[in-house]
């Protein structure tokens, strides 16, 4: 397959057009309807040739301008006739026809070249993203066995917190997927030196070495007073500090100013994803034996090329500066058009797949959950991990079984008898249901729950089961205790 540096090379005019509408599209696919409603409302105050759809059905080919759809009074041809002509230009039929080949199905309707491109794009440009989405793409194109990665994705949805830090156990973890502990914590050493630098850190002190590490290499002095004199130092004690490293008060506090220009929480800069209020995407419902799943009305975003403007300055003659605002904005309105079918359509196979994927979710609940990983349903949409991890974050689908963030449908698995896995999830349903039916008195023990979860053919180490528990907001025994 042909370099994707030399592809480029050899279709500077794509790369052109296709720079700003891939940039754009990533970021709205990125965005929950919240702030994809703040997005469009921008683009409409500074764009006059976009108008929202305002309560009139239109198919999305009408709405994204694709040939054959009506326009208003202006056919299709009309406006590539005005475009040519008032304009000056025609590039807009590449670009239309780029469109078409994208989205028509099938090898013979996909331009392959074209397709890589997307990918290349896909790839390369992040804005906004989370933490997780930043740490998988890394880990997607990392060196690593299969089961490496999914060791790794383990690592970075279920255990590595907004900080950056790493709050998991590797025994647990090896002991959850089966494997030796030492290639846990291999894995877990990659994703230390993934970026942003210091994350996967066990706490604040390994952070700052990490980050030491790049920014002054080969200070032995900043070495120790991490090492060794952290706790002085939060305490402000400059002089005991000085005194036990054999150097003056004043290198103790240049050392502090050194420190003081890194980051002990290097996972802030990422968005944590949370909108103001929670929206739904999409929702899902059984109809006869399937369940479908369909856009809400929020996440739609349906604005159309504002026709009555058009029409207005096609009598209009122009001066060179006019007719280059006319072709920008234009151009414009069509890319946030076409990048708003783009989202959905992604939104919508993407929560299609997952709820196929997890069929016994939807009739059964969370106890029948499935280990899912971002492979499996980027493997069943046609697309790459990281545009479904763009995809499920701070997104929201309204089940049967209540609402839920689509990226809660991903959990790592449990061992089970059958040589098979349980998802996290349903484990942590199920010992919500042990503890349930537990005599008060007489409160089960994490050890005891962890024996029964064995007896239903489920290992789980018993602080496995400390965790799920305190996740799921239970006390401990002892506290669950009643007279």
């Amino acid at each position: 397959m042909m370099r994707m540096d030399q592809q480029m090379s050899l279709r500077p005019e794509l790369r052109q057009f296709l720079a700003p509408q891939m940039q754009q599209s990533l970021h709205m696919l990125q965005m929950n309807s919240f702030e994809l409603d703040q997005f469009i409302e921008e683009n409409l105050e500074i764009n006059p040739f976009l108008e929202r759809l305002n309560g009139r059905e239109t198919s999305l080919s009408e709405i994204a301008g694709m040939p054959g759809s009506p326009t208003g009074e202006m056919d299709e041809q009309a406006e590539q006739d005005y475009e040519q002509a008032v304009l000056g230009r025609s590039e807009w039929k590449t670009e239309r026809d780029y469109m078409e080949r994208y989205h028509e199905g099938g090898a013979a309707g996909r331009n392959t070249d074209l397709d890589e491109v997307w990918q290349y794009y896909q790839d390369s440009i992040t804005q906004d993203e989370s933490l997780s989405a930043h740490l998988l793409d890394q880990l997607r194109i990392a060196a690593l066995s299969p089961e490496d990665h999914a060791i790794g994705e383990r690592i970075i949805i279920n255990d590595i917190d907004n900080r950056g830090y790493f709050t998991g156990d590797t025994h647990e973890i090896a002991g959850d997927l089966g494997v030796p502990e030492e290639q846990v914590r291999r894995v877990l050493d990659t994703i230390k030196k993934f970026e942003p630098t210091g994350v996967g850190a066990a706490d604040v002190v390994e952070c700052l070495l990490m980050q030491c590490e790049v920014e002054y290499p080969g200070d032995e002095e900043l070495k120790r007073l991490l090492e060794s004199h952290w706790k002085a130092l939060t305490q402000g004690r400059i002089l005991q500090i000085a005194e036990a490293m054999g150097v003056t008060p004043e290198r103790v506090m240049e050392l502090k100013g050194m420190l003081s220009r890194l980051d002990p929480f290097p996972g802030r800069e990422y968005g944590a994803g949370t909108p103001p209020y929670i929206m739904p995407e999409v929702t899902v419902e059984k109809i006869d034996e399937d369940y479908i799943v369909t856009l809400t009305s929020e996440s739609m975003g349906s604005v159309l090329i504002n026709d009555a403007y058009i029409k207005e300055i096609r009598s209009r003659k122009m001066r060179d500066d006019e007719r280059a605002y006319v072709r920008d904005h234009l151009e414009s309105a069509r890319f946030l058009i076409r990048n708003i079918e783009r989202r959905r359509d992604t939104i919508l196979k993407t929560a299609q797949a997952i709820v196929d994927l997890q069929r016994e979710f939807m009739e059964k609940g969370a106890a029948f959950m499935k280990p899912l990983t971002l492979e499996e349903v980027a493997e069943k949409v046609g697309v790459h991990e990281s545009t479904i991890s763009r995809t499920v974050n701070g997104k929201y689908i309204q089940t049967p079984q209540g609402l839920f963030e689509l990226k809660y449908f991903f959990s790592s698995g449990v061992r089970s008898d059958d040589g098979g896995a349980q998802s996290s999830t349903a484990v942590c349903a199920l010992i919500k249901e042990i503890i349930e039916k537990e005599e008060r008195r007489n409160p089960l023990s994490d050890q005891k729950i962890a024996d029964l979860l064995k007896e239903q053919g489920i290992h789980a180490a018993r602080r496995t089961v400390t965790k799920y528990r305190e996740q799921s907001g239970i006390l401990p025994a002892k506290m669950r205790r009643t007279y």
